[in-house]
């Protein structure tokens, strides 16, 4: 949760003491908090049984993470301090080890491994000790005299951001080789120091650690903004789970470069959730195996995604959840298997969730209870597992060969305490070196083994570069697929490692292909970037472009220096131009001028579209009158080339000088395709040549072109002012009776730019002339995205005589919109129709109000005909939310809001909803030098372009930072004053079939 500035906490509590607060739980406090309780509310899915493991009896309250320790017992982290430490109160979080020491599934006895923890998010056992993430600290903790208690705690590593602790380092989740891996989120800003040097990751990705060589690497982004779950499939495939709705197939994106690539989702749950554990079980049925669970804090559930190959990743399916509840406290947040084959579940056990909802401090925050749940199939008995602790090593290594996914990383574990000290690498080395000999070379499992044995090897740092060759030739390709990923692993210690890469990247698998692209970016050399080139050689997917992207990026210091030098070995235009394509500024200009001053490349290939563009928008003038003659010069070239310039036209206020520029516009809009015509048709008014001032005109009006190159006629005689009021008759002949519905509101949009006021008469005009189901939203954007339309349309509408149905859907239109304009609030007021009741309004903001709508809300609200208010046309809601897949996704999903927000919440939300902005979904307005208005979601911002989701369009703009004249957060699209309509009576219902919304 975040450690908000004070002022903020000033301004979220508004006045407000501690001792004012109400009740922010998810519905009425609990009257029983006990476990048997909480246990008689689960709905659980036919064929299993739930039972309770540990509660707070054993002394576990706020359990947060759990992993099973190398004698089969359970280790649970447990905060109190948690979200926000009291400043009087010196922190005493605990490591706890729950013994079951009679295995009839219920703690007997409860240790304490390590105390006077100050909110850690993290750990993990291994190499003689524990991992744990305390804030902005890496600790090792050891027990040196086998007490169970912690005796020494080191320092690591420090520098992790801590900027929101529930984004603090997490997830601490070995790979089959002995790495670290585990996830920060977004708010966080790492600084890290290790003996490689300082590594930085800005904000949410996934950390990679290789202990016994101190070398830490980070991989931004990955899954969601805060990542919180990781787990490996059999062959080692790792997966990141979100704290959102996605797991996200990780592999692609653990390329070490500052590009941020957007996580490759495979799946998701409908509403928030964390964690994902994959099931290999023999005491679970068999519809369970291979299923990734998910821990659904938000919604109070266990869900479950059935996950199948998708080419070189994966996807997921979503089933039916293994148990849920309508209990406000169950809150699961980490499933282990354990070693007796049962599923546990760490539950949290808190009403509040929330870090913004309701004060950190807020005495409902529950801080005594905690639950360990235990699930198990109907009639089927546990494993009774052995105490592999015990075992010599030789039958530990046997034991690999029958062990399920979660014991084998388990058996790895053991090992890796069992060889933790400095020189026992040797005596394991003989260990393996035995073992390998003895395998069965028959046996079905062998190369299973083969890969069990690569990862131990792995996790002594020890380079067996013939158990790695015999790997790579496997027949198994997620055998091949592993031993590739060890080549980039073991690169700095292998002979000619891009030797090996160079059969991965042709391997005909696409999994084998993708790793030899990660494995490549990890070597840093122009040589590395032409062998994951070649991926392309052969039908590429969504993950392996991506993985060759950020490998591009990261390796972009030598192939592009091997390029401009002329010795970089990529003869292939396709691959040269996937590479460009990641790159900026003059140098990559300079390398597509040359290949396209060439004029070998084929004008329809997309290496050509590629280059032109490149061309276009980092070149000079010089540049531009390049592309200007060679379409001139050569017709076939002409489309791709066109639509670079006009790219270009819309990022750059550069114009080509080529005498022959409005020749080729002219001739274009006369003879080429449609899609030719209309690039042409933009750049006549984009670069502004009166030249063409009356071909625009005739392409507009002439009823027999296509609507769409005549739109783009009107929009260009929109960029010469002069031009379109010389034709205001015609525009408004256009907006009044064109055929096309798509050319009335091009004309209406040009119109709307040169003469508002007309435009407003004509565009209420139409408004009265709606039918029922028409959209009215195309009448009322032209105005909403200059800088005086709002005013000129509100003007007009003051003086209409509107009736109260059609006000109400245009109140609902500009609510769709996200538009707060007060004139246009103040012009649609009117003269309501009489209803039972007067009117909500817009009421100042007030507790008291709130308390006592609440309380209507839950003692007479009705969701059933709130659903009815929720879909009405004149609120919009539909527009921006999205309840189980059904809406449009703008603003934030409702599947869920009931199971995580109180019912108090949710009104000041909907009434006030500035006060109450999700994370992620801040409006930014930006006013542009030309005077257009763009409001909505910033999704992307660097130093050459500002991608923004405008919420008036719901089309995603482009725009380069000096085309801004004026910009702002404007807080959320939603505007106030939607439900201002609304009866009480109807309000009170709306809230209540919102508060009913939990995810089922």
């Amino acid at each position: 949760m975040k450690k908000l500035p004070l002022l903020y906490l000033l301004v979220l509590s508004f006045g407000t003491g501690l001792a004012q607060q109400k009740n922010y739980s998810v519905g009425p406090a609990l009257q029983d908090n006990s476990a048997k309780a909480e246990l008689s509310s689960f709905e659980i899915a036919p064929g299993y049984d739930v039972s309770l493991f540990a509660s707070e009896a054993n002394g576990i309250a706020n359990p947060i993470v759990m992993r099973w320790g190398p004698k089969g017992r359970l280790w649970v982290l447990c905060s109190l301090v948690y979200p926000q430490a009291i400043p009087t109160e010196t922190p005493d979080d605990k490591l706890f080890i729950l013994k079951d020491t009679d295995q009839d599934g219920h703690v007997d006895e409860t240790l304490v491994f390590a105390d006077g923890l100050d909110m850690p998010t993290g750990f993990a056992i291994g190499n003689g000790g524990v991992y744990l993430g305390q804030g902005q600290d890496l600790l090792f903790l050891r027990d040196t005299n086998g007490d169970d208690r912690a005796d020494t705690r080191e320092v690591l590593l420090s520098g992790f951001g801590t900027g929101d602790t529930h984004q603090n380092i997490n997830s601490f989740t070995w790979t089959p080789g002995g790495e670290l891996l585990f996830c920060q989120g977004l708010h966080n800003f790492s600084r890290v120091e290790t003996p490689w040097g300082i590594v930085r990751m800005d904000e949410h990705g996934v950390w990679r650690l290789r202990p016994r060589r101190m070398q830490l690497q980070a991989f931004r982004g990955c899954s969601g903004q805060n990542p919180w779950g990781l787990s490996h499939g059999h062959w080692g495939e790792p997966f990141a789970k979100s704290n959102g709705n996605a797991v996200s197939e990780l592999l692609p994106v653990m390329v070490h470069t500052e590009n941020r690539h957007p996580p490759l989702d495979i799946g998701g749950t409908r509403i928030k959730s964390m964690i994902c554990e994959i099931i290999d079980s023999p005491a679970l049925p068999e519809d369970l195996q291979g299923n990734i669970v998910i821990a659904g804090y938000f919604a109070h559930l266990v869900d479950r995604l059935r996950i199948t190959a998708d080419g070189a990743g994966h996807r997921g399916e979503l089933l039916e959840p293994l148990w849920r509840t309508d209990h406000q406290s169950f809150r699961p947040v980490d499933i282990q298997t354990g070693p007796d084959g049962a599923l546990y579940v760490a539950d949290w056990y808190n009403p509040i969730i929330g870090h913004y909802q309701a004060s950190l401090r807020h005495p409902d925050r529950d801080k005594e209870h905690g639950r360990i749940w235990r699930l198990t199939a109907t009639g089927r008995k546990v494993l009774q597992p052995p105490r592999y602790d015990m075992m010599p090593t030789a039958k530990v290594l046997a034991s690999l060969a029958t062990a399920p996914l979660k014991e084998r990383e388990r058996l790895r574990m053991i090992l890796s305490n069992r060889y933790a000290k400095p020189g026992a690498a040797s005596q394991i080395k003989e260990e393996l070196a035995t073992w390998l000999s003895s395998l069965d070379p028959d046996s079905s499992r062998l190369e299973h083994l083969l890969f069990e044995a690569l990862c131990l090897h792995e996790w002594f740092e020890i380079v067996n570069k013939d158990l790695l060759t015999r790997l790579l030739g496997a027949q198994e390709p997620l055998a091949r697929a592993y031993a590739t990923r060890v080549v980039g692993r073991w690169h700095d210690r292998l002979n000619d490692p891009l030797q090996h890469l160079e059969k991965s990247v042709a391997d005909p698998h696409p999994r084998v292909r993708l790793e030899a692209v990660v494995a490549a970016s990890q070597l840093q050399s122009a040589r590395a970037m032409e062998v994951a080139a070649r991926a392309l050689n052969a039908p590429a997917d969504r993950f392996i472009e991506a993985a060759l992207r950020q490998c591009a990026h990261a390796l972009q210091p030598w192939w592009f220096a091997s390029l401009r030098e002329g010795t970089l070995n990529i003869s292939d235009s396709r691959q040269l131009a996937f590479l460009l394509k990641q790159t900026t500024g003059k140098d990559a200009a300079t390398i597509a001028r040359t290949i396209l001053g060439k004029q070998t490349l084929d004008p329809a290939s997309s290496s050509f579209a590629v280059l032109s563009r490149l061309l276009a928008t980092q070149g000079t003038v010089t540049d531009l009158n390049w592309l200007v003659d060679t379409a001139y010069k050569k017709r076939e070239r002409s489309t791709p080339v066109l639509a670079a310039l006009v790219e270009s036209s819309r990022l750059r206020k550069l114009k080509p000088l080529s005498p022959v520029l409005e020749s080729l516009l002219s001739s274009v809009i006369k003879e080429g395709n449609s899609e030719q015509r209309i690039h042409a048709l933009h750049l006549a008014g984009a670069w502004n040549q009166p030249g063409l001032a009356r071909t625009l005109v005739r392409t507009g009006l002439d009823s027999r072109v296509s609507p769409e190159v005549r739109i783009a006629a009107l929009q260009s005689m929109g960029n010469l002012p002069k031009l379109a009021e010389n034709h205001l008759s015609d525009l408004s002949r256009l907006v009044a009776k064109d055929a096309s519905s798509e050319v009335r509101h091009a004309a209406l949009d040009t119109l709307a730019g040169i003469n508002p006021a007309r435009a407003a008469q004509i565009a209420i005009q139409l408004l009265t002339e709606a039918m029922p189901g028409d959209s009215l939203e195309p009448y009322l954007t032209p105005f909403l995205t200059r800088k005086q339309g709002a005013a000129a349309l509100a003007s007009g509408l003051q003086s209409a005589k509107l009736a109260s149905g059609l006000r109400d859907r245009i109140r609902g239109a500009l609510g769709a919109t996200g538009t707060h304009s007060p004139a246009l609030t103040k012009a649609l007021k009117g003269a309501p129709e009489q209803k039972e009741q007067s009117l909500v309004g817009f009421p100042p903001y007030s507790q008291e109000w709130i308390d006592a709508l609440a309380s209507e809300v839950r003692k007479t609200g009705n969701a059933t005909h709130g659903s009815k208010i929720y879909h009405r046309n004149s609120l919009a809601c539909t527009t921006c939310h999205v309840i189980d897949g059904n809406g449009r996704d703008f603003g934030p999903e409702l599947t869920a809001v009931g199971a995580g927000l109180p019912v108090e919440i949710i009104i000041e939300s909907v009434i006030w909803p500035r006060r109450q902005i999700k994370e992620g979904y801040l409006s930014t307005t930006i006013t542009t030098q030309e005077g257009q208005i763009i409001s909505g979601h910033l999704k992307h911002e660097d130093g050459q372009r500002i991608v923004i989701k405008d919420a008036v369009t719901r089309t995603t703009k482009t725009l380069a930072p000096d085309q801004v004249d004026q910009r702002q957060d404007a807080g959320t699209i939603m505007p106030p004053g939607l439900t201002s309509q609304l009866t009480r009576g109807e309000l009170r219902d709306l809230i209540r079939f919102l508060s009913e919304l939990r995810g089922k």
